[in-house]
């Protein structure tokens, strides 16, 4: 199967590079697009009345962080010969992942979707993480990548 449009999902940790040579490698074998996104926890929704007014320079900070390091991981496989893949477009969003993700594949014809995953008792993480609703609503192929722990 051939892919036209890939889309890594990154945490933006010490994992994201791995996964983003994994796919840079995927989409030059394809010839296909290579997107990033970022899901941001959407501070206000979730602390909802715990954190006072705060939350929006909380939001702000944490945007600010996501950005700095979203720019690192470009700048480091641009810098990465045997990687180097342009990125067609990088975005980072706060919210659910699901409705995010989901939104963003649905939106941008994306043919397969890149995760990280880390080792664990694949039924237990399917029912208790966050990605269990992105899994059973997948309208593209997706491609887990394994993860040390």
């Amino acid at each position: 199967m051939s892919y036209k449009h890939i889309l890594l999902s990154v945490a933006l940790n010490k994992d994201s590079y791995k996964t983003l040579e994994k796919a840079a490698d995927l989409a030059k074998l394809n010839n296909a697009k290579l997107s990033l996104i970022h899901i941001d926890l959407d501070i206000p929704h979730t602390y909802e009345g715990m954190l006072g007014s705060d939350y929006k320079e909380q939001e702000s900070i944490v945007r600010e962080e996501s950005i700095t390091s979203m720019k690192r991981l470009i700048d480091s496989l641009d810098i990465d010969v045997a990687h180097h893949y342009p990125i067609q477009k990088q975005v980072i969003n706060a919210g659910d992942l699901d409705n995010e993700i989901l939104d963003y594949i649905d939106k941008h014809d994306i043919d397969l979707l890149i995760m990280g995953h880390h080792k664990s008792n694949f039924l237990s993480q399917f029912f208790i993480s966050p990605t269990e609703p992105v899994i059973r609503n997948m309208p593209c192929d997706l491609m887990f990548i394994k993860l040390d722990n």
